[in-house]
């Protein structure tokens, strides 16, 4: 695939002029460094890399395919990383989740909750406020040179999410191999110490793997027929139709249902793609391991996937666990290694990371340092990307019980958290008492965040190649 380069470079002098150089393609932003008389000096010299791999479900971790393993990477991390299984995401859609994990911040409280302008619901924005600080602005004040390779439309700069960064490099079209490439490149040009954050699509919507991979775990069926093969092939418009269906915008999908042969061709793509990301995150990792040893790893992901679970396709529109929980690895300079099962959350990723610096927590910051924190009530919410999807959900897991509220039906669902995983057991009616009480947990969360808030707001409206990005991942039509 041919790629579209347009480098950006923006070099602000002393008195805040600025130059602007834009061609096609992809873009590279270069900020200057902020001059700023109380900057403060690293504490430590460990370097950090986030490593972000989009829509990836943390079930998928240590699984096999067609006797190949999905992540033989992660999986060598056992021995040597901190791993979270019991860690899950704040939103189930990008934008809201990603702003949580880099500004530890609840959504109620960063208010990005939208994809698109919602004029009826003036307390939702669609970008990151440029008051709130970030991942890249704090690491920044102690002298880090940030960098990041961005290839979601959801998190590009008109949005807010280049603040703080040295050099913001964005594509709409950049694969796992592409990714990797492109922060070793800047890597290598960056001083120490360095932010490296590195956010990979290949798990996404439309599920194109190399052909490599796909032959890797058996794809396609034998029993795939050609006209569900070229349905699944280009699976966004049976994607769109079957989720509007699902959040009632349709009374029924132009398309069949796919057989089981069908559903197991998209879930084989899906699982191609994750072996291709993890191929790729490894060779970042262990490229940079082995020349800069004094550095700080954190791999994740945003949120994970449906595939038919509860029916639902895709993310953003349920807070069931197939899309909730995440994969989270801890791992090099300063990391206590082991595996962790008290319950955590994005919005600890941040302060956990400047604990193991040694920096000072911040004092608007509402997660915890997950090495130090017992078990807490942790919370997610989502709206979807736009009201027209029909979605409010709500969720709280403190003592062994997830809650989850459906606002639009005035549903409340209860279940054994983690180990009813498929959250086939719906405990609601017959414990009512812990449903009250999570529910004033929940009530309690609000006012929290209300007193959080610290945004005066921003609305911000994208470019016409950004905007058909988003389309092709599913987000709008």
């Amino acid at each position: 695939m041919e790629k579209k380069f347009a480098p950006i470079i923006v070099i602000c002098c002393l008195l805040g002029v600025g130059v602007v150089l834009i061609g096609l393609g992809i873009g590279l932003y270069k900020t200057s460094t902020e001059l700023n008389s109380s900057r403060r000096a690293p504490v430590k010299t460990t370097n950090v890399v986030l490593i972000v791999m989009d829509a990836f479900r943390a079930d998928r971790v240590g699984q096999v395919r067609n006797g190949v393993p999905l992540t033989p990477f992660l999986d060598s991390l056992g021995g040597e990383a901190a791993v979270f299984r019991s860690s899950v995401s704040n939103c189930t859609w990008t934008r809201p989740s990603m702003t949580s994990l880099l500004t530890s911040l609840y959504v109620d409280a960063h208010q990005v909750i939208y994809g698109a302008l919602v004029k009826e619901d003036p307390d939702a924005f669609n970008a990151l406020a440029p008051e709130i600080p970030t991942m890249a602005t704090v690491l920044k004040a102690y002298g880090y040179n940030t960098l990041a390779i961005q290839t979601n439309g959801n998190l590009f700069p008109e949005l807010g999410f280049s603040k703080g960064f040295d050099v913001y490099r964005t594509s709409l079209d950049a694969d796992a191999t592409q990714v990797t490439d492109w922060a070793l490149e800047e890597w290598n040009r960056a001083r120490t110490p360095f932010f490296l954050y590195a956010h990979y699509m290949d798990p996404h919507l439309p599920y194109e793997p190399p052909q490599q991979h796909r032959d890797m775990v058996g794809y396609a069926p034998e029993t795939l027929s050609n006209e569900e093969r070229a349905v699944v092939e280009n699976f966004r418009d049976y994607y769109r139709a079957h989720c509007e269906f699902m959040t009632g915008q349709t009374p029924n999908s132009p398309f069949a249902p796919l057989s089981d042969a069908g559903k197991e061709a998209v879930k084989l793509l899906y699982d191609a793609s994750i072996r291709y990301t993890d191929d790729h995150v490894g060779r970042l990792v262990k490229t940079i391991r082995e020349k800069a040893p004094d550095t700080l790893f954190i791999i994740t992901a945003d949120h994970g996937e449906h595939f038919w679970d509860h029916e639902f396709l895709g993310h953003g529109l349920t807070l069931y666990n197939c899309e909730l929980r995440v994969p989270l690895f801890f791992l090099g300079a300063g990391v206590p290694p082991g595996e962790y099962d008290h319950v955590v959350e994005l919005v600890d990723v941040l302060p956990s990371v400047a604990g193991l610096l040694g920096l000072p927590r911040e004092h608007n910051w509402q997660g915890a340092d997950a090495f130090r924190s017992e078990d807490k009530p942790v919370y997610a919410k989502t709206k979807s990307s736009n009201p027209r999807w029909n979605t409010d959900w709500e969720m709280v897991i403190s003592e062994g019980k997830k809650l989850v509220l459906n606002h639009k039906d005035g549903t409340a669902h209860l279940f054994t958290f983690p180990q009813d995983g498929l959250e086939s057991e719906d405990l609601g009616k017959e414990d009512p008492t812990t449903v009250g009480r999570l529910r004033e947990l929940l009530r309690q969360h609000h006012l929290k965040n209300l007193q959080a808030r610290r945004a005066k707001g921003k609305q911000a409206e994208m470019d016409t190649a950004t905007l058909e990005q988003l389309r092709n991942l599913g987000y709008m039509n």
